[in-house]
């Protein structure tokens, strides 16, 4: 069977064609998600999403110019986001996306929409949602759109992108699934249901909300204007997407030796990741989360707000101070460089630094990050570059041994993500690190390959 899976990531669109019986990617093909719109505050992160979806049909096509046969489409994508649609499905908001902050905005009196929330719901046990609910997380945003009187006239449904696609492609109502759901912040994990308690408290109209199916159940089938521009046979099948954390585990993990729960997975993108399987629900904490799987298990989620980004946080800090004597390097240039001088270290030369310039989830007190260690001969840049992707390591290290992920018996670790494929050095300093073998995984692009995985499962029998 030759299924596509679709990765709706947040800086880029990606597609692989997969073979689920080889377990082997036939094709690939990436658009840079150039959907982002500029912004006036900096609290805010707002995507168009009819630019998604072009880019989207975009990936498609190249992979249907391959000539491969295809026998359907699986999604996945960027959680705890969302947006708002017409019942025909338009846009009546963009996508607002899980790196938005405008719960954090002050309001009068000095208080934030975020504590507001808190407040409303400190009586209710938020553990059986599987985290609390943070900036940017699709319940907050909903909450602060009611709030402020901005939740559009006329919205018939709030989804997440990947569910919103789902149904533009096949002329359905946008479905959820339960890892989607979970991102929220108030679906309950346990029961597998929106959290009645918590809408009712927050004021939220559950009738906005997308119904929850299985992720890989079948959504519908793609329609003739869709067909054309992604180059597809009318009628392929679409079927409901998955969160990319859990796709990037069942992509990362589909050999069973080891098994899945002797592995983790360590994922470096825009943000950063450590996930380990439990095989019942775990209570979360403020900073690692409980998820569900698709396979009935659950995923342990430790989240650094930074990741990857730390990484382009320090190429951009050089091109500006380049630019600023008129000196000018493309970004590929910079990352080649600071890729170099850090390799070339032996170690930091006493450099800390502390990659939360983002905040951290759970600790509103840390806003900002640090270099630490800094005396009249040890700014190096190549040691600042190895300092700086150490900090990205040692932030999730110390999420996962700091919840019993060190005692969990696990024998490898499996990185993924767009800053381990591009610094050869991170795999190396996850190792020293974690005490574990890194293991590069079978497969490229393991969120795609990981949603086509699921509902190749889906389709041969029981889950």
């Amino acid at each position: 069977m030759a299924l596509i899976g679709l990765d709706l990531g947040t800086t880029t669109v990606t597609g692989a064609l997969v073979d689920t019986g080889a377990r082997k990617v036939l094709g690939l093909a990436r658009r840079r998600n150039d959907g982002a719109l500029p912004q006036a505050q900096s609290t805010r992160a707002e995507q168009d999403p009819q630019r998604l979806r072009q880019r989207a049909l975009e990936v498609l096509a190249d992979l249907a110019g391959a000539g491969q046969p295809v026998d359907g489409l699986a999604l996945t994508g960027q959680k705890h986001g969302l947006l708002c649609v017409t019942a025909s499905g338009e846009p009546l908001t963009p996508l607002i996306t899980w790196q938005d902050q405008r719960t954090a905005e002050p309001l009068p009196g000095g208080t934030t929409t975020l504590a507001q929330l808190r407040e409303r719901l400190a009586d209710l046990d938020w553990r059986d949602n599987g985290c609390r609910i943070q900036h940017g997380y699709g319940g907050a945003t909903l909450f602060w759109l009611a709030q402020q009187s901005q939740l559009p006239q006329g919205t018939h449904r709030a989804c997440t992108a990947a569910g919103w696609l789902a149904g533009q492609l096949t002329t359905q109502q946008p479905l959820s699934d339960p890892t989607f759901a979970a991102s929220w912040g108030i679906f309950d994990v346990r029961r597998g249901t929106w959290n009645r308690a918590f809408l009712e408290r927050l004021a939220l109209d559950p009738a906005i909300l997308p119904p929850v199916h299985p992720a890989g159940e079948l959504v519908g089938h793609l329609d003739a204007r869709s067909a054309r521009q992604a180059r597809l046979p009318q009628g392929l099948p679409v079927y409901n997407a998955l969160g990319d954390t859990q796709a990037s585990f069942l992509g990362s993990t589909a050999d069973p030796d080891p098994a899945p729960d002797q592995t983790i997975l360590l994922n470096l993108g825009t943000g950063g990741q450590v996930c380990w399987a439990a095989p019942t629900f775990e209570l979360p904490s403020e900073r690692v989360e409980t998820r569900p799987l698709p396979t009935g298990r659950f995923l342990r989620v430790g989240a650094s707000l930074c990741g990857g980004e730390a990484y382009a946080w320090l190429n951009r800090t050089v091109r500006n101070w380049l630019a600023a004597f008129d000196v000018h390097a493309g970004e590929e240039t910079v990352y080649e460089e600071l890729n170099r001088l850090a390799a070339g270290r032996e170690d930091t030369a006493g450099l800390r630094v502390r990659t939360t310039f983002q905040g951290v989830r759970g600790e509103s007190q840390i806003e900002a990050g640090s270099v630490e260690g800094i005396s009249v001969d040890r700014l190096d840049l190549g040691a600042l570059a190895r300092a700086t992707l150490q900090g990205i390591v040692d932030e999730l290290y110390d999420l996962y041994a700091g919840h019993g992920g060190s005692q969990a018996g696990h024998r490898q670790i499996l990185p993924a993500g767009g800053a381990v494929e591009r610094n050869p050095l991170l795999p190396e300093l996850i190792e020293a690190r974690f005490g574990l073998p890194v293991i590069k995984p079978a497969v490229e692009e393991t969120a795609a390959v990981g949603a086509a995985l699921l509902v190749a499962r889906r389709r041969s029998g029981p889950a």
